[in-house]
């Protein structure tokens, strides 16, 4: 199993889990809350993130103070 574990407020942690390769994601928050993800979406996730970041594009999540709206 493949696990990245952030801090996140309140002193809790954030863990996503894949089992295998391609596989969805499971997010699992440090008080007791999963969600899975699939694969797919979760590529979506990245890339519109990094379309956001990339064109400084104001998104009230990703990039509240960016310059351009789409």
């Amino acid at each position: 199993m493949n696990k990245l574990e952030f801090l996140v407020n309140n002193n809790g942690t954030m863990q996503l889990l894949q089992n295998k390769c391609d596989g969805d994601v499971i997010i699992h928050m440090s008080d007791g809350e999963d969600m899975n993800i699939s694969n797919g979406d979760m590529v979506m996730l990245i890339n519109l993130y990094q379309y956001i970041k990339r064109y400084d594009i104001q998104n009230d999540f990703i990039n509240p103070y960016g310059k351009n709206r789409e």
